[in-house]
């Protein structure tokens, strides 16, 4: 929980210091976007092979290498390098993040849970990691706070931002033993090849599992905007936009752990289906509603149910692989097929929303992103729908 938090704190920096980031490293609302893009595209690459070497080699190596590296990286930032001293941080980042770490932490987290307990497996684990994301955000906030200026204010950020996945590497060094890891040497030499990924590919409850993630994943970075929304339409300072962000970031361990119960009970489908029905809600407002002086409350509403709803979604899609009946041999093939696909918002959202801002005057910019966000939860559903109703049985003959 505290690596698989962490070692993200640093590429997605933006989602609570966006306009401070911007305010020292001179950049503007598109360069922001092309920093994560950069961050996005690489982790793209990286989301199969580390499906692969999740199969092969132990956590504990594999999460120690990725947190340390990317804690380390954190401390380039404290030089204020250039445009493209960041980019290239962010591209580190995408590899260190992604290729050593994150196919490991979901078969593991897979492998842990009982079969009828996936909802609950998933949930746990994104609930711990929202715990971890709310108490250091809550940390950087306050740091950020009593800075005293803007810029001292961002390096305070970094520092926090860095020492995290520092620690979480020194510990899980500590106390994970070599032979806890996401697959054994007898499961590695079962690992499916070519064969398994077109296996794989043949599943229609993969592709729409893959369909879910990308639209859960592309509205997950949307309230990324919510601090800056909230300074630019309500005339709020920076700090305000922090608090709403860090708000934000503590729905997420009720959320996801409540998903998770809900999942187990009622099926991880119909709760995802559920959970992109409150973000059309959300996402439409936002976009219909114009914002007002004293207009606070409605914003606090939209936040708390598009927070509480995404981050339910990000504590259960995963427990799609159990209900699908996607064989646990095939699981690393699996997660890696649907990251790549269900993870692309990485790489063109950022910029999307960046030009989005740049183009339209005033608040314009984010109403029209967050109508496409609208649109995106309704594709979401019908996602969700198909693989309600389809609940392929051919999985389990694959296997």
């Amino acid at each position: 929980m505290l690596g698989g938090e962490s070692i993200y704190m640093l590429p997605y920096m933006r989602k609570t210091f966006q306009t401070s980031m911007q305010a020292v490293f001179h950049l503007s609302g598109t360069q922001i976007g092309l920093l994560n893009a950069m961050f996005g595209v690489l982790a793209l690459i990286c989301y199969f092979p580390s499906g692969w070497l999740a199969d092969r080699f132990s956590a504990r190596k594999l999460l120690t290498l990725s947190l340390a590296t990317t804690g380390c990286g954190g401390f380039f930032l404290l030089t204020e390098p250039s445009f493209t001293g960041l980019l290239a941080v962010q591209a580190f980042w995408g590899i260190t993040s992604i290729l050593t770490f994150w196919g490991a932490l979901i078969k593991a987290t897979r492998d842990w849970g009982r079969p009828d307990r996936q909802g609950l497996s998933f949930g746990l684990l994104d609930a711990g990691r929202g715990v971890v994301a709310a108490l250091v955000a809550t940390l950087a906030t306050a740091a950020f706070a009593h800075a005293g200026s803007t810029a001292a204010g961002l390096k305070a950020v970094i520092w926090v931002y860095s020492l995290a996945p520092l620690l979480a590497a020194v510990l899980i060094w500590a106390v994970v033993p070599d032979d806890l890891h996401a697959g054994s040497t007898a499961s590695a030499t079962r690992t499916p090849g070519w064969e398994g990924l077109k296996a794989v590919g043949a599943l229609p409850d993969v592709w729409l599992l893959a369909v879910v993630i990308f639209s859960a994943y592309m509205l997950y970075l949307g309230t990324y905007g919510f601090p800056a929304y909230a300074e630019k339409a309500f005339a709020e300072t920076k700090t305000f936009g922090a608090v709403v962000g860090t708000v934000r970031d503590w729905m997420r361990p009720v959320a996801a752990l409540g998903a998770g119960l809900l999942a187990d009970r009622f099926g991880a489908s119909r709760t995802i289906g559920a959970a992109f029905g409150l973000l059309i809600a959300a996402f439409a407002s936002l976009f219909l509603i114009t914002p007002v002086p004293g207009g606070l409350w409605v914003l606090w509403t939209q936040v708390i149910l598009a927070g509480a709803a995404v981050f339910a979604l990000r504590g259960i899609y995963f427990a799609v692989l159990e209900e699908a009946e996607i064989p646990s041999s095939l699981t690393g093939t699996t997660v890696g097929i649907v990251s790549f696909v269900g993870f692309m918002p990485d790489a063109f959202a950022p910029v999307l929303w960046g030009w989005f801002v740049d183009h339209f005057e005033g608040v314009l910019g984010y109403r029209y992103y967050f109508g496409v966000l609208a649109g995106v939860a309704t594709v979401g559903t019908l996602a969700a729908l198909g693989i309600r109703l389809l609940r392929s049985p051919r999985a389990r003959a694959v296997g």
